[in-house]
């Protein structure tokens, strides 16, 4: 069924993508709230073909938590309150839809259509597909996890996501965490929205896996790169090209930071269980 999202972890207004909840068998679960409890029971479908949406970000204007669809489409909206409330469907390369609808205890299910962004969807495709070059020309090992291997995981913050992975070994060290490569211990180094973010190991401990797009790991872990659905969504808008990796860690220059700043990407901000971060401009 539709897995409940703390609002703050939504916070993020371009949507989530796919959550794959199933039984064992591989049959959907259908999403039921408790006896007598009044809820919002629909499915989401693309308003242009009426196939379902996997992966839509549902939440209530009234309410701290919302929901991603299952690959079915389909959400549960319970501990609202009976009554008519405002719910928004997000959904990264299909417009923001808002409806009024109306919780009780039918259980009879409601269709919210939204309607896709065939520009943003076309941009999205060739941002990704420059992206894969980069990593395929990189002087060193890399890999790519998206939304799906994000969200269906089940761990909340990008570490425990990475720290799961085969191929990368974490250790203690005396700034917290880092990356045992070829012998010796690494700090990793971090960027979200390609900018840098100080603290290495200890940013991604505070990063929600549900408000990323994609994270690419290089050199097993030494050198990461998350990205939002925000940025992802400017990119896909601008027909980003993705600057080259810097072996030296050098900021400097055309790949830099600020020079991202000056194509009118601002930082990212994400409000974790416990604070707000910012990725630094400079």
């Amino acid at each position: 069924m539709s897995r409940p999202l703390p609002r703050t972890m939504g916070f993020l207004s371009w949507g989530i993508l796919s959550l794959s909840a199933g039984l064992a068998s591989g049959q959907e679960q259908q999403p039921v709230c408790s006896d007598g409890q009044a809820g919002i029971v629909g499915v989401v479908l693309d308003g242009g073909t009426d196939v379902p949406v996997a992966g839509a970000y549902v939440s209530v204007e009234e309410s701290d938590w919302a929901w991603l669809t299952t690959d079915s489409g389909r959400f549960l909206l319970c501990e609202i309150g009976a009554g008519i409330h405002l719910v928004t469907v997000e959904r990264l390369g299909y417009a923001t839809h808002s409806v009024r609808v109306e919780a009780d205890t039918s259980g009879n299910p409601v269709s919210l259509r939204v309607m896709p962004e065939p520009i943003l969807l076309e941009g999205l495709a060739i941002v990704m597909d420059r992206f894969e070059r980069r990593r395929r020309s990189a002087a060193t090992a890399a890999r790519a996890y998206n939304e799906d291997a994000l969200v269906n995981s089940g761990h909340w913050s990008v570490a425990d996501f990475l720290d799961s992975r085969a191929g990368m070994f974490t250790t203690p060290c005396g700034v917290g965490r880092c990356i045992y490569y070829r012998g010796a211990r690494v700090v990793p180094t971090v960027y979200l929205d390609e900018f840098p973010l100080l603290g290495g190991w200890a940013q991604l401990e505070s990063m929600p896996t549900s408000q990323l797009y994609m994270v690419e790991v290089y050199s097993r872990g030494t050198h990461i790169r998350a990205y939002s659905h925000g940025f992802m969504k400017r990119a896909a808008n601008t027909r980003l090209s993705p600057f080259p990796i810097w072996d030296r860690g050098d900021h400097t220059g055309t790949g830099s930071p600020c020079a991202l700043a000056s194509l009118g990407h601002p930082p990212y901000e994400w409000r974790s269980r416990s604070r707000s971060v910012t990725a630094p401009l400079c």
